[in-house]
This record gives structure tokens, sequence and C-alpha cells, in this order.
């Protein structure tokens, strides 16, 4: 009684569990993580505003709001068959794609300029059906040099130099060396895509194993523009920061789409499954799969997902249409623009190869 009457009641004492659950008080959360919860929740209230204001006025000038482009020629008859549409509208075109490689021949060009026979590959989901137009090139640079050993983290800073020199290209250039697995990121100046950009190890270039589900690469495209709506992946939040990347969002994927609901349809039974409303959830599922849910804000992503169930149509689970069909239209005409001001036959490049080793070089990767 004493300790209280001088220093107030004692604060009871939380756990990492329940932190992680989302069961913490507002009242204890970090300073940091408080403010971007804020920063968070203005930005959705900005979107939601945004909507309310358009509906508003479509409903006093007597006529509805247009529906968003993937519903153009009406509403499907299930949520499953508006997620094939969807991934059909965000997958990039065709121009996007050419603009893309060209993005490849360039950060190839300068990888050259460092090491004559160096080589650019493209692995990840940019590889894959899995990718958007908003998805970032996870690039990986072979050396090819005849030498023993090359530090990952000083080929980096050598590269990022090469790639700062041209400055009129690339913009935002960083180099990480003190990452896990360093890289660089960068964004081209022309199309605004962004990339990643590490160099290949011992093991040779990772193979990109194919889905076993058909729908995989479809409910992926979606997942991906629900998370960065929601700021729960990359650009707005990257993953050490609480949001879900991409990598575990397809692990988690794929193991629901092994035992699928069958009550259910699959994109509204994957998000109850990973909000915890049909048991095992998020932190269960990614345990299970050897990857963890360390740095991710189990508590955030589940609200997330929760609100976006409350909603009969994808148009209805993004907070943000608008914005997303600008961004659309703005990737479309700055990959038409790319391929029209690059040179005849430079924006498909050939099959990256390097010159053979002189007779007295030896050849120390082990190839015929």
């Amino acid at each position: 009684m004493a300790y209280a009457a001088k220093f107030g009641k004692k604060r009871k004492k939380q756990s990492a569990d329940d932190a992680w659950a989302g069961e913490e008080p507002a009242a204890v959360a970090a300073p940091a993580l408080g403010e971007r919860s804020r920063s968070r929740s203005r930005s959705r209230d900005r979107g939601r505003r945004r909507r309310s204001r358009r509906e508003r006025a479509d409903e006093e000038g007597g006529r509805k709001p247009p529906p968003p482009p993937w519903l153009a020629d009406g509403r499907p008859a299930s949520l499953d068959a508006e997620v094939r549409r969807f991934a059909a509208w965000a997958r990039p075109t065709h121009d996007e794609r050419r603009a893309r490689r060209l993005v490849v021949k360039r950060v190839e060009d300068a990888a050259r300029a460092v090491w004559p026979r160096a080589t650019c590959s493209v692995y990840g989901s940019s590889d894959t059906e899995s990718t958007w137009f908003l998805s970032d090139l996870d690039l990986r640079v072979a050396p090819n040099e005849a030498m023993t050993f090359l530090s990952p983290s000083y080929a980096v800073e050598e590269l990022a130099e090469a790639l700062r020199e041209r400055s009129a290209l690339f913009g935002r250039v960083e180099s990480r060396p003190r990452a896990r697995v360093p890289i660089v990121v960068l964004q081209d100046r022309a199309t605004r895509v962004s990339c990643d950009v590490s160099f290949a190890d011992d093991g040779g270039p990772p193979v990109a194993a194919a889905p076993a589900h058909a729908d995989h690469g479809d409910l992926m495209v979606f997942l991906k523009a629900l998370l960065r709506d929601r700021d729960l992946a990359a650009p707005c939040a990257a993953p050490f920061t609480g949001g879900l990347g991409s990598f575990r969002t397809s692990l988690l994927l794929a193991t629901y789409l092994g035992r699928p609901d069958p009550d259910v349809g699959l994109l509204r039974g994957f998000l109850e499954r990973t909000a915890g409303r049909r048991g095992g959830g998020l932190t269960a599922n990614l345990s299970i799969r050897g990857v963890g849910y360390g740095g991710v804000d189990v508590g955030r992503v589940r609200r997330a997902l929760s609100d976006a169930l409350g909603s009969e149509s994808l148009a209805g689970m993004l907070l943000d249409v608008d914005g997303l069909v600008a961004l659309r239209e703005d990737s479309s005409r700055r990959a038409a623009e790319a391929c029209r001001s690059a040179p005849r036959g430079a924006a498909i490049p050939p099959p990256t190869c390097y010159a053979p080793l002189e007779p007295a070089e030896p050849d120390l990767f082990g190839r015929d």
C-alpha cells in the first residue's frame, strides 16, 4: 500500500507472446511503433475519405461510381474468378516486360565496367507468374573472373560506385554490405522499376520451383496488392519493420493450397486461416514451414486481413483503388516510352554469356 501511495499502481509486465499476438495495451506500446501505427492509420483514413467523397459525388450527380478496370465486363460469379481477372490486369504488359529486360541490360553493362565478363540474371518472383507491375526486380550478378574469392560485401560497394557514375540512368543507389545477403538497391529513372542486386555464390544460379497449384500465381498477385494497400509490404513497409514479405506470403499460400477448405473459396479461406478464424493462423503456419515469424507484426497483419474479409469484392478489400489504377497507367506509360526511346533491339538482349577463357587462364569455376 505504501508503494502504491508513493509511486502509483504497478504496471503489469507483459510477455513477448502477448505482444506478438497483438494483445498489448496501447498505453505500453513503444513510442516509435505507436507513431508508425498512427501514421499508417492516417494513411488508411485518407484512402477511406477519398473513396467516400468520390461515392458521395457520384450519388449526388445521379450516377454510379465506375467499376474498377478488372470489372469492366461485369462482376464474375465468385471471388476467385475476380482474382483471376485482377491478376490478368495487374501483371506486366508486353512493353513492361521489355522495359524490365532493358533495365537488366543496363545493370549488366554497369557490372561489366568493373568485371568485363560479368553476367546478370533474374531470379525470384520476377521470373514467375507471381509478379505484378509493381514488383521489384531481383537480380544476381556473376563476375565470372578468374579469381579464387570475391567478397560480396566488397563487390556491392564496387557495383554501387559504377551505378552511381551512371546517375542519368539510375537513382537512389544504396549499397548494403553488412546485410545478411549483401545487396545493392537501386531504381531505374526511366521506368521507376526498383532492383535488388546480389552476387552469385558457389551454389550456382537459383532455381525457381513451379507452384503445385494452378491458382497460386493469381492469388499471389492480389495478395501483394492487398498487403501493399494496407502498408504491410514494400515499399510502404519492409519486412523488418513489421510487414509480411512476399516470400513468407508465398509459403503460407502454398501451405494452405495443399489442403484448402472445401466449404469456401480459395482467397476467402486463405484469409480466414491466416487471420486465425479457422485455427492455425499466421504464426503456426510459418513455424511449420520453418521460416518463423520474427519481425512480423502479427497483430497488424491479422487486423488488416480481418478488415479485408468484411468485403464481398476485391475493390472493397482495397482501400485506394483509384491510386492503384493511376499507378498502373503511369507504369504502362513509362514502359512504352522507355521501349520507344531505346535503340532498336536493345530492349531484348541476347542470352547472357561471357567470353571463353584464354588457354593461359585457369578455369576456377569447374566449367568445361
